[in-house]
């Protein structure tokens, strides 16, 4: 056998490897919904914390379900992050409707060496009094008792973080659709990760974190400029090496978020988040994330053709498809999934997923600039 080929094999069964031990994280998580939270110590104090910058047309849902959660006793603080729009008269009026429970600030000034959304949640950091802070963003819905299964997870006083799913709801279209199965798709990999023990990332619309334990970061502006701020965050938690990282997959404690409504805003959301772990601060985050991302599942779709000189090749890319496609399973079987219609539509999203996903990862690669909360940025950099 070529020695090339040899070493295309040992790669494969490598990240083959990878997913396998994911996927045993991802069982385990499956199977502790059965279990609850357990425990019956006492929970800390909860506050969720929403930072948005001119939301007006999406922010009355998400205060609405804020308004039913069956936590009485959570409190919540909200951010208004220099809007233009009827944002801060929204989050007034909820303020008015639940007074001893809700406050309202205003980061006001124009944020110098980070992104203004962490500058917005470093404000909320230093203002906030619960224990534990619960963050969503201003185009998701919470179920009535997400706040009370995320701070459920905090009775351990070990546990530093916790991470829940994501959903988005099927709609007419192939980018909604395609948007239902793999936003959540993409989340089972950091899922998968805290099943086994560890961090790698997270979605910040549905992130709880132990105020102790992100004071002792530095905060948003201690971790320096970082276009995902939530998985900064996260990792930094990690890296203090005292607390644990926990995941929970249950209804509960899924919160669904918003479809991009075009191409162009849902590859510059994509460039974003893959240059926001590319260039990560930890190098774990950095290195996985090269090999198989960057490296393996673009070059396996090259390789595809090469078929005809050596039928080896496209039976070892199929391993990629593999790979991927075990965690797609798995967020199939995940509590409240349609699963007729999800897996009707299976394979094909699954092999589109592939070639899409090769393309946004080396769209941040090449440093594409970024489109968000009014600003162009650059991975790695402020770009202005």
């Amino acid at each position: 056998m070529p020695p090339l080929l040899i070493a295309y094999a040992a790669a494969s069964l490598a990240v083959l490897l990878v997913h396998a031990a994911g996927c045993v994280g991802l069982v385990l998580l499956l199977c502790a919904v059965r279990r609850g939270a357990g425990g019956s110590r006492p929970r800390p104090s909860v506050e969720v914390v929403v930072a948005a910058r001119n939301e007006e047309a999406v922010l009355p849902s998400l205060l609405d379900s804020l308004a039913r959660q069956t936590e009485a006793s959570c409190t919540f603080l909200l951010v208004d992050d220099r809007s233009t729009d009827a944002t801060p008269q929204l989050f007034e009026r909820f303020r008015q409707r639940m007074p001893h429970r809700v406050r309202v600030i205003r980061s006001a000034e124009e944020p110098v060496g980070i992104t203004g959304k962490q500058a917005a949640l470093d404000l909320a950091l230093g203002a906030a009094r619960g224990d534990v802070l619960v963050f969503t963003d201003a185009d998701c819905v919470v179920p009535e008792g997400w706040v009370e299964e995320m701070g459920s997870r905090f009775a351990d006083p070990s546990v530093g973080a916790v991470i829940g799913r994501v959903r988005l709801p099927e709609a007419r279209g192939f980018l909604r659709r395609f948007q239902s199965f793999e936003q959540p798709l993409i989340n089972q990999y950091n899922l998968a990760v805290v099943g086994i023990g560890g961090a790698f990332g997270c979605f910040g619309n549905n992130l709880a974190v132990r105020r102790e334990a992100a004071l002792a970061t530095g905060g948003f502006r201690g971790l320096g400029y970082s276009v995902t701020e939530d998985t900064t965050l996260l990792t930094a938690v990690r890296d203090q090496g005292r607390w644990k990282v926990r995941a929970t997959v249950a209804q509960a404690g899924t919160v669904t978020t918003t479809a991009k409504p075009d191409w162009s805003s849902y590859v510059n959301q994509h460039t974003r988040w893959n240059a926001g772990a590319i260039y990560a601060r930890d190098w774990q985050t950095r290195v996985s994330y090269l090999l198989v991302i960057v490296i393996y599942l673009p070059l396996t779709l090259v390789l595809l053709p090469l078929g005809f000189l050596d039928w080896r090749v496209p039976l070892l890319s199929l391993t990629s498809l593999v790979s991927v496609g075990s965690f797609a399973f798995l967020a199939g079987l995940n509590p409240g999934v349609e699963r007729k219609r999800y897996f009707l539509w299976f394979l094909p999203y699954l092999v589109f997923f592939l070639f899409f996903y090769s393309y946004v990862t080396w769209r941040a690669v090449l440093a594409r600039p970024i489109e968000w909360k009014g600003r162009r940025l650059r991975a790695g950099r402020r770009a202005g």
